[in-house]
């Protein structure tokens, strides 16, 4: 065994990861550079996180701020907002984030959960739904409106496929940028490393959080930020009533001098599983994962995030360059692995994560924007119930239909439902920039 690979092999062993050494024994000839990819990992890290199973304890708060009932009738602040906002727009000061790696197994759906059709047309798939969203604030603003779409590597191919095959579903100028987002090893109970076959380590995508390293590596924040543009809003591909552009939201960013921005609801139940907002103890607000939380410290907390934020991308920039790293979260998973025979089957495993919103404790203001479930948030997890894809679609419709009333368009035709004719700018945020 050659110097580099007794190295390797140390690290491995020292980490608690033996296994691996022996497995790379029976590699042959590619052996040494299983170990030098596998030794390199943070293995201590990756350990820890993996058997981290007790909740958060932190001292939950109730968060305060405005909500969005009081905006509406508090003096045209929403009016105002909306103003500030449609400022940045008409400058060009903002791009748009989609989050999309993940599959859409849950829907019993073979492929990238973005290529799920939303209807009620053939094609219509959450990835058309929410570039025409880009489209029609473009054509409203006039400006290019950067957009980028993070995948997995599982589904990066059929990403590129179906943009491909759309034509970009029309956004040609500038086209959207499709960003890869980093993998996690998986691991069992015990912190060891699972093998997905020989050779092979078992891993899983990095969590939406991995947007952040995504978004640095590739040189976006720099390009971002050389281009004048101030903010960067995410969103999550499984809710097609998320607006990319909200005046409201981006108002918020310049009013209160904010680093960050997220968008919350009130929470349905105790048990919702959605992220919960907080004010931790020196009054700044963040979220945290509700399967961390002791139930019955989370149930008296009212806000849950929808995962729709806007960051300051110069404060992103800068957080990356002070070495700000989010942290790891563990999920009990099912993962396909090598078993003790040395064929592949499924095992209780835990797979890591990150989270975007990890990075709100490192930003000295975030605020929330509280708006109404029915009219922005339609996630689309399960095949069935309140979170279905038929319950999503009724919303939708439900919220074209309003757009189209508060416009005096008339009722629109069932068939032709099309959510992105309008962009959904709500009327308090005034005429386009220019508009009669």
């Amino acid at each position: 065994m050659a110097d580099a690979a007794r190295e390797a092999a140390a690290r491995l062993i020292a980490a608690g990861q033996a296994h691996l050494v022996a497995h790379a024994q029976g590699l042959g000839a590619g052996g040494p550079a299983f170990l030098a990819a596998a030794a390199a990992w943070p293995w201590e890290a990756l350990s820890t996180a993996a058997q981290a199973t007790a909740p958060a304890r932190l001292e939950l708060r109730p968060p305060r701020g405005l909500t969005w009932r009081r905006q509406v009738g508090e003096g045209g602040l929403r009016a105002r907002l909306a103003r500030l906002g449609l400022g940045l727009l008409a400058h060009g000061r903002v791009a748009t984030l989609l989050l999309a790696g993940g599959q859409g197994t849950r829907l019993g759906h073979a492929g990238p959960k973005g290529t799920v059709e939303l209807g009620p047309d053939p094609g219509r798939t959450l990835y058309r739904v929410h570039a025409e969203r880009v489209l029609a604030a473009r054509r409203r603003h006039a400006r290019p409106l950067p957009a980028f779409v993070l995948v997995s590597p599982s589904t990066e191919a059929e990403t590129r496929a179906a943009y491909a095959e759309a034509g970009d579903y029309g956004l040609r100028t500038p086209p959207p940028r499709i960003l890869v987002q980093g993998v996690l090893p998986c691991l069992d109970r015990e912190g060891r490393a699972l093998l997905a076959g020989p050779g092979r380590l078992a891993t899983a995508p990095d969590g939406h959080g991995g947007a952040f390293e995504a978004l640095a590596r590739a040189g976006v924040l720099e390009e971002l930020v050389a281009q004048g543009v101030d903010v960067l809003t995410t969103l999550q591909v499984d809710n097609p009533l998320a607006r990319p552009f909200d005046p409201v939201l981006l108002g918020w960013m310049v009013e209160r001098r904010a680093q960050v921005v997220t968008k919350v609801v009130r929470r349905r139940d105790p048990a919702e599983p959605v992220g919960l907002l907080v004010r931790d103890v020196r009054g700044r607000h963040h979220v945290v994962e509700y399967s961390e939380v002791d139930p019955e410290a989370a149930a008296p907390l009212p806000y849950g995030s929808i995962a729709v934020h806007a960051f300051s991308t110069r404060w992103l920039l800068e957080q990356w360059a002070a070495g700000t790293r989010l942290p790891l979260h563990r999920a009990l998973k099912t993962v396909e692995a090598l078993g003790p025979d040395g064929r592949p089957a499924p095992v209780e495993g835990v797979k890591l994560e990150r989270f975007l919103f990890d990075l709100f404790p490192h930003a000295e203001r975030v605020e929330f924007h509280e708006v109404p479930r029915e009219w922005e948030f339609a996630p689309i997890k399960t095949a069935s119930g309140p979170d279905s894809l038929v319950r999503a679609r009724l919303m939708v419709e439900a919220e074209v239909r309003r757009w189209h009333r508060e416009r005096g368009l008339g009722e629109p035709e069932a068939p032709a439902l099309r959510p992105l004719e309008l962009d959904g700018a709500e009327p308090h945020d005034g005429p386009a920039p220019g508009a009669a």
